[in-house]
């Protein structure tokens, strides 16, 4: 069974999204910042929860498609190994860093426009991920060489996707420092659970000869 609060995660941005749609807001920087996108200018006037709602919008159907991909993949691998409310945490965590970091960064540079998306949060599922699959205590939920790879190549690609421009290279370098830091501090998960990270195994057949 695949994890309830990367799921919940992920009908809240496709919610979202069909709100976006209902207003015409999709691919309208000023429409979306009327929803509760971030300022390009860095500027919040005290509405601090911008650092929050940002993260639900997304600017068009290929932005949502890969975020909710990523994030499914990603999401599944973290709250296996730590629990939902933990998952919850590493999530809403990286969100924030990414949407102050990103507000720091238009402060010295404003333009025009507004920032949307759950990349930041999903930069910081994927950092805590690689740290959890490292963790000496994680490894019996599955420290498989190919899934560390693939993270890896998440990671290159998504950076070298932050250079293009409109992309926020800030916020997803926000974001995955605070994935760092709760990879190696969130407690773990009690018992390890179905992995989405790795193929299951037939019902019924044997996981091979134990070795000394």
């Amino acid at each position: 069974m695949r994890g309830k609060g990367t799921f919940f995660i992920l009908a809240v941005l496709v919610a979202v999204f069909a709100v976006e749609m209902a207003k015409g807001a999709v691919g309208d920087e000023l429409a979306l910042l009327g929803m509760g996108a971030l300022p390009n200018d860095g500027r919040l006037h005290g509405e601090y929860w911008r650092l929050v709602t940002y993260s639900a919008l997304h600017l068009n159907y290929a932005h949502l498609l890969l975020n909710a991909a990523l994030l499914w993949w990603v999401g599944n691998m973290v709250e296996r190994r730590v629990g939902t409310a933990w998952l919850a945490v590493a999530y809403l965590s990286s969100v924030v860093a990414a949407g102050l970091v990103i507000i720091l960064f238009d402060l010295s540079r404003p333009h025009p426009g507004s920032g949307v998306g759950a990349s930041g949060g999903i930069f910081g599922l994927v950092a805590c991920a690689l740290v959890l699959m490292h963790r000496r205590d994680a490894a019996r939920f599955g420290q498989k060489s190919g899934v560390r790879l693939w993270l890896w190549v998440v990671i290159v690609v998504g950076f070298g996707a932050s250079l293009i421009p409109g992309v926020s290279l800030s916020g997803h370098a926000g974001g995955f420092a605070a994935g760092l830091i709760a990879g190696w501090l969130l407690p773990l998960h009690p018992s390890p659970g179905p992995r989405p990270d790795e193929p299951s195994r037939p019902q019924g057949t044997s996981p091979g000869p134990s070795r000394p």
